[in-house]
C-alpha cells in the first residue's frame, strides 16, 4: 500500500492506508516457453481483521516503461466484481491465457473481452485501485496497491520486485502479510503457486489497533460444546466465527461465552468484537 507523500493527498490516501487488501501474489508468464501455468494471474489477499467489500475495485495494468490507461479499445483494466474478502483469505483473478503450459488455473473470477490482461512476464506495473480512474503513479488518491516488478519505471518505495520470468511469480512475503510499502523488500520470487478461496486462511500477526482488547482469553481451546470468551470488561461481545474457506459459520454476541456444538470439527478464524476494539483469534473445535 502507498504512504503519504504530498499534503494534497493526505486526505484521499488515509484510505488506502488503512485498506487490508494488497495484491499478494503477481505472474505474467502463463502460457509462455516454459511455463507450467497456461495463464497470468493477480492474487489479492486480505491481510486485514474485518471483511473487505471489493465491490468498484478495478486492477490496471502497465508494460515496465509505459503508462497506464491502454488504449480506447484495450485500458488494460479488469473491473472486480462485487464480493467480499474475510481476513485471511486469498482471491485468485485469471488473466491472458497462452500457448504453452500444461496447468489450468482454479480462479475466483476470470475476466472476459478487453478487460482479460494479457502482462509481461518479466517486468510489469499492477495497481489496485478503489474505482476505475486511471492513475499515472503509484501515489494517486485512488491507488489502493501498487507493486513495479523487474525493470518498473514506478513501485512502492525504493525499488521495485526482482525480475520475473515463465517458471517464477512475485510474492508478497510473509504469506501476503508483510506491508512495509516498498516492492524491493516486501517482495520475493519464486515458482508460482496461486491461491484462491478455497486455500487455507492465512491470519497475519494482528497489529496493536485490530488487537487490542484489553485481558482477552478464549477458553478452553481446543473446545467441545462451550467456548468462554472474557476480557478485562464485561460489556457484550459480537464473536463471528469463520471456517478455513472464509464463510462465515457463526455470528453471536455474548458478554462470555457461546455455543460451539453445532460446529464441525475443525480450525476456525474467531473474531471479536467489543466496544469498538476488535481482535482475532484461532479457534480449535473438537
Amino acid at each position: 500500500m502507498k504512504k503519504i507523500y504530498t499534503l494534497i493527498t493526505i486526505v484521499a490516501a488515509s484510505f488506502a492506508a488503512n485498506a487490508q487488501i494488497v495484491i499478494s501474489q503477481v505472474y505474467g508468464g502463463g502460457g509462455n516457453n516454459g511455463a507450467d501455468y497456461k495463464s497470468d494471474f493477480v492474487e489479492l489477499f486480505n491481510r486485514g481483521a474485518v471483511a473487505v467489500d471489493i465491490t468498484g475495485y478495478t486492477l490496471q495494468y502497465a508494460s515496465a516503461s509505459g503508462v497506464f490507461g491502454g488504449t480506447a479499445t484495450n485500458p488494460n483494466k479488469t473491473h472486480l466484481p462485487s464480493v467480499t474478502i474475510q481476513p485471511g483469505q486469498y482471491y485468485l483473478i485469471q488473466q491472458a491465457t497462452g500457448a504453452g503450459g500444461t496447468i489450468d488455473l482454479d480462479p475466483d473470477f476470470t475476466p472476459t473481452g478487453n478487460e482479460l490482461l494479457s502482462m509481461s512476464g518479466s517486468n510489469l506495473k499492477i495497481a489496485l485501485t478503489s474505482d476505475d480512474t486511471t492513475i499515472t503513479s503509484p501515489t494517486d488518491a485512488n491507488v489502493i496497491d501498487f507493486v513495479g516488478v523487474g525493470s518498473a519505471n514506478a513501485f512502492e518505495g525504493t525499488g521495485a520486485s526482482a525480475v520475473i520470468s515463465s517458471t517464477t511469480a512475485a510474492f508478497r512475503s510473509g504469506d501476503g502479510c508483510v506491508d512495509t510499502d516498498d516492492n524491493a523488500s516486501d517482495f520475493i520470487v519464486a515458482a508460482p503457486a496461486p491461491r484462491n478461496t478455497k486455500s487455507p486462511i492465512s491470519i497475519c500477526a494482528a497489529s496493536t489497533k485490530e488487537n487490542n482488547i484489553e485481558g482477552l482469553s478464549i477458553f478452553p481451546n481446543p473446545a467441545d460444546e462451550i467456548l468462554n470468551i472474557t476480557s478485562n470488561s464485561t460489556a457484550e461481545k459480537n464473536v463471528q466465527l469463520f471456517d478455513l474457506t472464509g464463510k462465515k459459520v457463526l455470528d453471536v454476541t455474548t458478554v462470555s461465552q457461546i455455543n460451539v456444538s453445532s460446529l464441525k470439527a475443525g480450525i476456525y478464524v474467531a473474531k471479536i468484537n467489543e466496544a469498538g476494539k476488535t481482535a482475532t483469534r484461532k479457534v480449535i473445535i473438537k
